[in-house]
């Protein structure tokens, strides 16, 4: 049997691609933390293993580094000004760490978009089991479309997350349509209009909000005006028809004066009342942060503790008072590197790869909008978000020359 170095290095990128295709299929899925770990920590042994077969850094220059470097300073920072140390270094390990670990790895191991699009295949693959879950587990309950308070939640953890990873893999399901032609194309049509009814069975109103961005955002890029003026004014007729405990989730009206969340009189003032509360209390200390990790919040705040508003609601918020203002400026660096990213990919790509990168940047933007409303930059979401991402990066930063030659590789930052 050969073992030479060539064939070692070969048998390791084929078992890390099926890691990576496994990772993403059941990274979804609640209760599989222990075959997730397998899927990650077993690429991340071989990854160093072939830096020893090859005795090179296998570390690819790239232009998110400086800014998750400055963001993790910061988060760490927070240690000594938690209201519980202990959970936030374990929040450190078990979230931040483990985050920008998976986003390193995947980004330093990807060869070709062959591989890309298996993984996004494999990903789809898992919306379309999951879709077809949902839909038999809805149907055979005493079923009713108006009903808020019956909904879908996938094989995820609830429909909240359910929501956030179907706004996160829509725009690829569209990039699939884009790029496939015959059966193919029926079946990714299939599956985004599939995918498109499980948004809405869901009841999460932030993530219908962040669907439309979305799609504004697509018609936008494309120049297609009249479509953005047709789904604005598509909106506003199906906000005259829609029953008001559907859009309120309680009764009718919007109170921007409310102050207390506990006696709102539906969910969204609900919300209102706790983001007032929120940029009170940051506003009295900006720059001192109460620890990284959303149960900081109802540590600190007691009153909301073991209720349904322990945390801001909004990561951006839950991610200034954890860090302070800095933390917010911090994590800003970060989301404006990626939006640099895909604005230069935007004006110099063509064809798929274009596509690849309008799919990537629609998806992130959804995953933002419908976090101003909730806070899942955590957990499986938050991987999802940093795999969807190195993929991205990867693409930039021109995949098919890549060599580890050295440390510093061809990716530079334009």
């Amino acid at each position: 049997m050969d073992f030479s170095q060539e064939k070692q290095i070969k048998y390791i990128d084929k078992t890390m691609d099926w890691c990576f295709m496994g990772f993403v299929f059941i990274l979804p899925i609640a209760h599989t933390m222990s075959i997730r770990s397998v899927f990650m920590f077993l690429p991340m042994a071989l990854w160093l293993y072939k830096m020893v077969l090859k005795k090179e850094i296998l570390f690819v220059r790239n232009q998110i580094t400086l800014p998750l470097t400055v963001f993790a300073i910061v988060a760490t920072l927070s240690v000594f000004t938690a209201i519980n140390p202990k959970y936030t270094l374990r929040e450190l390990r078990e979230e931040m760490i483990t985050d920008f670990l998976l986003f390193f790895m995947i980004l330093n191991n990807i060869r070709d978009m062959k591989q890309v699009n298996n993984i996004i295949l494999s990903l789809l693959m898992g919306s379309l089991i999951q879709g077809i879950y949902s839909s038999i587990h809805y149907f055979s309950m005493d079923w009713n479309l108006l009903n808020y308070g019956i909904r879908v939640g996938g094989l995820t953890g609830g429909g909240i997350s359910y929501s956030v990873f179907l706004i996160s893999i829509l725009p690829f399901v569209a990039y699939k349509i884009v790029y496939s032609s015959g059966s193919k194309r029926f079946f990714f049509l299939c599956l985004l209009f599939m995918n498109l009814f499980m948004v809405y069975l869901t009841h999460q109103r932030g993530a219908w909000i962040a669907l439309i961005i979305q799609v504004l955002t697509l018609f936008l890029f494309l120049r297609r005006w009249i479509l953005c003026i047709v789904v604005v004014g598509a909106i506003a007729v199906s906000l005259l028809f829609i029953p008001t405990g559907t859009l309120y989730h309680g009764e009718k009206g919007i109170d921007i004066s409310t102050y207390d969340p506990f006696q709102a009189s539906n969910s969204i003032n609900s919300r209102i009342a706790l983001w007032r509360f929120a940029l009170k209390e940051i506003s009295k200390d900006p720059f001192t942060g109460i620890g990284f990790g959303r149960h900081s919040f109802s540590m600190k705040y007691q009153q909301f503790r073991r209720t349904d508003v322990w945390h801001a609601h909004n990561t951006f918020l839950n991610l200034t008072i954890q860090l302070g203002f800095q933390g917010l400026l911090a994590f800003s660096f970060i989301l404006y590197r990626l939006a640099r990213t895909y604005w230069i990919a935007l004006k110099e790509a063509e064809g798929e790869t274009y596509y690849f990168f309008l799919a990537s940047l629609i998806s992130a933007v959804g995953f933002f909008v419908r976090n101003m409303f909730d806070d899942h930059y955590v957990d499986d979401n938050a991987q999802m978000f940093w795999v969807l991402t190195a993929l991205s990066v990867a693409v930039f930063i021109n995949i098919k020359k890549l060599t580890y030659s050295s440390i510093f590789s061809e990716g530079r930052f334009k």
